[in-house]
């Protein structure tokens, strides 16, 4: 592909290291698959403007954290995609998909359970990606409702970013279900890497999501490297 037509899709802290893969043939049979699949008149999601935005929220030179899920929103709202572009995003309908809610409900009952905070659920997890936290669907597009349906069509652009990019980096990798887990395979031996159930099936289930304690055990590890932590969801402190 050519790298012109790239480039403002991602921040620049990420052109060296993302140029290779989009010139490669590699990214040329992805852009084939989705060609292809564009002519037999199949949707996706999400809109092209968003399929790299992950890489343009989060510059790689402030990168703290590696989210994982397994592909964007394969849902319409208005006749529009859910998905924005970021991994359990929803800021384009501005509507909170349940997912993204027993996200958040995880987090609260991990850092705030008991105590008199009200939790703000923002569609939009570009406050997350600001913080350092790659926000990245192991697909970065999916069929219109056929969930995973571009999971394989993308595998050479995970293996490329972990092996090429992330492992170099010692930050810590948190994997949300076992289909994404499946990827840790391209992880260096010297990650820390987490695996955690996915927010989407207690939501399907109607159940509450347990984070097993992991987005603490980021923090500390975030705190001894940076002195750093991630505020994992807004809160209104009461006064």
């Amino acid at each position: 592909m050519n790298w012109s037509n790239f480039k403002h899709q991602f921040h620049p802290s990420w052109h060296a290291k993302m140029r290779p893969f989009i010139e490669s043939e590699q990214c040329d049979k992805i852009y084939a698959f989705l060609k292809a699949e564009s002519k037999r008149g199949k949707r996706v999601a999400p809109l092209s403007m968003h399929v790299w935005r992950c890489f343009l929220e989060t510059p790689l030179d402030e990168l703290k954290v590696v989210m994982v899920g397994l592909c964007p929103y394969h849902t319409l709202k208005n006749d529009a995609p859910v998905a924005d572009g970021l991994l359990m995003g929803c800021s384009i309908t501005e509507q909170l998909q349940p997912t993204l809610e027993h996200f958040y409900m995880g987090i609260e009952r991990e850092y705030y359970n008991g105590l008199n905070f009200d939790i703000i659920k923002d569609p939009d997890v570009s406050h997350l990606a600001h913080q350092g936290v790659l926000m990245f669907n192991a697909a970065l597009t999916t069929e219109i409702n056929k969930a995973g349906s571009h999971l394989d069509a993308w595998e050479p652009l995970v293996k490329y970013l972990f092996e090429e990019v992330i492992n170099h980096l010692g930050v810590p990798i948190v994997f949300l279900g076992k289909d994404a887990a499946r990827y840790k395979k391209y992880t260096g031996i010297f990650t820390h890497v987490f695996e955690l159930s996915h927010p989407a099936s207690a939501a399907y289930k109607h159940s509450e999501w347990d984070t097993e304690g992991v987005f603490s055990k980021v923090d500390i590890l975030l705190e001894e490297n940076n002195g750093f932590s991630v505020q994992w969801v807004p809160i209104d402190v009461p006064f």
